[in-house]
């Protein structure tokens, strides 16, 4: 892309989104949302796959993959909760604010706010196809280095990497075709075969989504879901008269926390009320919480509550619910502790843990070249990268670097609640924010060099 702008003029800030999931849509919808004449910016969002929007979360096709929260909390645009309800209205496929969207419908809905960003005058907006192997600093530039051997220069660059594939488990990585390491493969169900008996390791959302799609295409098998707590996601009621309650318990130690939403509950439930009710509006300023929280309150909860929370938190959809309700009425879906069961007595194990954590080796070349140069370093709770407050990477020496950034999964540890449409929203608006504020403080001297 050329750089508008003269030489009585400050150049374009130079914005590199490496992921073109939805936090790379979002963040590149949100910065050039802020630019105008005197914030100009050129975004160029880098994405592996031919297709910009969907990300993996989103690329499901199958019929009962749906998202899992109501589509009235979804919108991309911050301040317009009505712009996915508008999208959806627009192409035939009218929803209520308390309905749930197929996730492949969402995927174009992302793709579509991606290719109708308003671009002001002065500023840009491009893509590219590739992957990133590198960033490193030239100078006062940075350089994105591309696998085909070639680079991107950049002023600024945002790490958009989404969530990396499940922990890898060598163990049963020995057993080749009886192992299934990717829940999402485009081929799962003929990997799967005729295998009357299925093992899949977690019972989270990942589960659901996998044995739904399994279930229909091979309706005798018998599945057998665990985990260390055997605990299943909680499900959204159909329908609510708002979105959430309007409570706030304020910041505190974790107990104090704990003790005064089980009281909201426990007062909501003698009216009539519903938990979802609490647990939405304590979502709604997790993060607030979560910083508050001291260190040894943060690991606590990580090791003895999050499993719980996350239940409570990331809810099946009604639809998903009932299906999981029928199957394991009807025998064909058991539920139980990973402490029970012996995977060697399946012939097909599928792993559905979850995501590893994003400084984890292996999943992503960027990653692999940034922790072995230093460049970045895990958070102390071993969940995402170590941030600063402005979410700047920070190195493995402790210093930050003032022009890498990380969105989405990355965040995670430095705030707790990182990865939904309204946290990336969120995100988005922060780091516009912060860049358009550098840039003005950058301005004035600008303008004396140049006379």
């Amino acid at each position: 892309m050329a750089r508008p702008g003269t030489d009585q003029e400050q150049p374009a800030t130079r914005v590199v989104v490496v992921g073109g999931g939805a936090a790379g849509v979002i963040t590149a919808a949100h910065l050039l949302r802020s630019a105008d004449a005197d914030h100009r910016l050129e975004v160029q969002v880098v994405e592996r796959t031919t297709q910009t929007g969907p990300g993996l979360a989103y690329r499901t096709t199958h019929p009962r993959h749906t998202v899992n929260n109501y589509a009235g909390r979804l919108s991309a645009m911050d301040g317009d909760p009505d712009h996915l309800l508008r999208w959806c209205a627009d192409r035939g496929t009218p929803v209520g604010p308390m309905g749930f969207i197929h996730r492949h419908l969402y995927g174009r809905y992302l793709s579509d706010v991606f290719y109708t960003i308003r671009v002001p005058a002065g500023s840009a907006l491009g893509r590219t196809v590739g992957t990133v192997t590198d960033v490193r600093r030239e100078g006062r530039a940075l350089g994105v280095q591309m696998s085909g051997g070639w680079q991107i220069e950049a002023d600024k660059v945002v790490l958009a990497l989404g969530n990396p594939p499940p922990r890898r488990m060598r163990a049963l990585e020995r057993r080749g075709d009886g192992y299934v390491a990717d829940p999402w493969a485009p081929d799962l169900v003929e990997q799967v075969g005729n295998a009357s008996d299925v093992l899949l390791l977690g019972t989270g959302l990942t589960m659901v989504d996998v044995v739904a799609q399994l279930h229909d295409a091979l309706p005798m098998t018998r599945f057998t879901a665990v985990s260390r707590t055997g605990l299943l996601p909680r499900a959204h009621r159909r329908s609510v008269g708002r979105l959430h309650d309007a409570y706030h318990p304020g910041v505190a130690p974790l107990p104090v926390l704990l003790e005064r939403v089980q009281s909201r509950i426990d007062e909501l439930a003698e009216i009539g009320g519903d938990w979802r009710d609490v647990v939405d509006s304590v979502r709604a300023s997790a993060n607030d919480l979560w910083r508050g929280l001291s260190p040894e309150d943060q690991e606590e909860f990580v090791s003895t509550l999050s499993r719980q929370w996350d239940t409570a938190r990331h809810r099946m959809s009604p639809y998903m619910a009932e299906l999981v309700g029928r199957l394991r009425a009807s025998g064909r879906l058991r539920v139980g502790l990973s402490s029970d069961i012996d995977p060697s007595t399946f012939p097909v194990v599928v792993n559905c843990i979850g995501p590893a954590p994003v400084p984890t080796r292996g999943w992503n070349p960027l990653v692999d070249a940034l922790l072995d140069r230093g460049a970045i370093r895990p958070h102390r709770l071993g969940l995402g990268l170590d941030l600063d407050e402005h979410g700047r990477v920070i190195d493995a020496e402790g210093r930050v670097d003032p022009d890498v950034y990380a969105v989405g999964a990355a965040r995670k540890g430095i705030e707790w609640e990182v990865t939904a449409v309204p946290d990336l929203r969120s995100q988005a608006v922060r780091l516009s924010e912060t860049l358009a504020a550098e840039q003005a403080l950058s301005r004035p001297a600008a303008r004396a060099g140049a006379s």
